[in-house]
């Protein structure tokens, strides 16, 4: 018995070897060495290197740091592209429907009728800029002005005007209102672009945006691409460079965050749309692939097929149950997620068939173990990805608790990081059973507090630096590889704290969880004295 259980274990060795000799690109983004390769290799058939008392041991990869993008709105407190007209969309003055017959394909306004306005709410620069001289241009005839308290010094010019934006609060309040009164439909209002007076023309990012991003390797376009929206899109119908609102249907152009993922040198990371065609994919992936000839991309299918919370839960479940993949709706919809996964990355591996090492595709679920072994476990789903994603947050069965003060708050919030982390480690030892990466798509604090008040205490405490900390030292000490922290900035609201800073350019010694992440992201040797 013992010979026969040694002659077992040497064709399982030699199997691990083989899978980590012939497959190699499973770890070369991963930066794995060829022993972390056979450890992984190991799990996948099933034998883990065990310390004795202990469980088993897996590869911990080079720590990459990511962010999902905030969406590029004008509510946000954040303005990422130069053109401050481009994050609304239009509204009439009676607030009637606009139709095709108002409103064109790139969303300039075709006709105004008699007695009606039509506006746009402005982004504002980042609070860093008190005041600014603000310069709008356009092609056409009409009445188009700014209207604000905190606009001042109109001048109304032929295709133009400036104005100065008072930006301090709060001696100056409400949006500016871009509003046309009439238009020549002959030669209607377009091509409008809103920005500082001293700023290029030629620049599609605003300059204080893109040094915010600096660091981050991995760039995750989530929110910029509406995904929770899970609206249908075909190619003919996708949202292009010159169609003034960005936000809506299915988000910013594809253009455009090629172009920031050029200008930041950041790794690309996608949602594919659920509801898109075939071509759909296909193009995408060309465009993607050839605009970034040297950059590796993450690929993944929706937004948390997972969450009963979305759209695309709902939907993934119905097909799953009308296709009988299972009698239970969570599995059903889980198993369709795998089969429609399956086939989208299939594409993308198509278009990718020069470069597969350069393609990370993702299969993203819930932290924990269940989610991963239903998905991976479906058919053979793990041959049509590269990596599973779970999102580690913290803090947030901490949401639904009254602490009386930041101190009670902060003194569970410590294990709670804990309770994350050992979900986190469950989804990773599922993913290497199969041979497979584990990152994060998503993670960071999760508290929502409805009391706002609160929640600016907390995210503002000192101590949130610690317990950014501490989680960051967790993920590159235990776990490893890509994490896209969530999110690049935001405003505090009762709908929680996401953003890293509250606005771009804040300064460190006001964005504790920034400067966590600051620290991490330098080497090594300046870990301990970064300030």
């Amino acid at each position: 018995m013992a010979r026969m259980l040694l002659i077992i274990l040497a064709l399982a060795v030699f199997t691990a070897f083989a899978i980590a000799i012939v497959r190699p690109s499973l770890y070369v983004e991963t930066g794995m060495t060829s022993r972390h390769r056979v450890r992984v290799a190991l799990a996948a058939v099933g034998i883990g290197v065990v310390s004795p008392g202990k469980s088993a041991v897996l590869p911990v990869p080079p720590t990459t740091i990511g962010v999902s993008l905030s969406p590029p709105t004008y509510y946000l407190g954040t303005r990422s592209l130069a053109n401050l007209a481009s994050a609304a969309n239009w509204g009439a003055s009676d607030h009637r429907k606009l139709g095709p017959e108002d409103i064109d394909k790139d969303g300039n306004v075709k006709r105004v009728p008699a007695g009606v306005s039509f506006s746009r709410l402005m982004t504002l620069p980042n609070i860093g800029t008190r005041t600014a001289k603000i310069r709008c241009s356009w092609k056409g005839k009409g009445d188009f002005r700014p209207l604000a308290r905190r606009v001042q010094n109109v001048s109304l010019g032929n295709g133009t005007f400036t104005f100065t934006l008072n930006n301090e609060q709060p001696t100056a309040g409400g949006n500016v209102m871009l509003t046309i009164a009439s238009v020549d439909p002959s030669d209607p209002i377009r091509d409008i672009d809103c920005r500082e007076a001293d700023m290029p023309a030629t620049a599609r990012f605003d300059p204080q945006y893109l040094e915010s991003l600096r660091g981050f390797k991995v760039i995750r376009f989530m929110d910029w691409q509406n995904s929770n929206a899970n609206v249908p899109v075909t190619w003919a119908t996708r949202h292009l460079p010159n169609v003034i609102d960005n936000i809506g249907a299915d988000g910013v152009a594809i253009e455009d965050m090629v172009a920031l993922a050029k200008q930041t040198g950041a790794e690309p990371w996608f949602n594919m749309p659920w509801n898109a065609d075939d071509d759909y994919y296909e193009r995408f992936a060309r465009m993607v692939h050839d605009g970034l000839p040297d950059r590796t991309v993450y690929v993944e299918l929706g937004n948390e097929v997972w969450n009963h919370a979305f759209r695309v839960s709902t939907q993934a479940q119905q097909e799953g149950l009308a296709a009988n993949l299972s009698s239970d709706p969570n599995e059903a919809g889980l198993r369709r997620y795998a089969q429609r996964l399956a086939h989208v990355m299939d594409i993308w591996k198509k278009v990718y068939a020069d470069r597969p090492g350069r393609l990370v595709r993702v299969a993203a679920c819930q932290n924990g173990d269940w989610c991963a072994k239903t998905v991976l476990g479906f058919a053979d789903t793990p041959s049509h990805i590269d990596a599973l994603a779970t999102a580690p947050y913290f803090g947030g069965p901490l949401s639904a608790k009254v602490f009386g003060s930041a101190d009670e708050l902060f003194a569970a919030l410590d294990p709670d990081i804990d309770r994350t982390f050992k979900n986190a480690l469950q989804a990773k030892a599922v993913a290497a059973q199969y041979g497979k990466r584990y990152i994060a798509y998503e993670g960071g604090q999760h508290l929502i507090f409805r009391d706002v008040a609160f929640e600016q205490k907390v995210e503002r405490d000192p101590r949130m630096y610690d317990a950014y900390k501490k989680y960051l030292e967790f993920w590159r000490t235990r776990i490893g590889d890509t994490i896209a922290l969530y999110n690049s900035s935001g405003a505090i609201s009762r709908f929680g704290a996401w953003g890293l800073v509250e606005y771009a350019g804040q300064p460190l010694s006001e964005a504790p969880k920034m400067r966590a992440v600051r620290e991490q992201m330098e080497p090594a040797t300046n870990r301990e004295t970064a300030h």
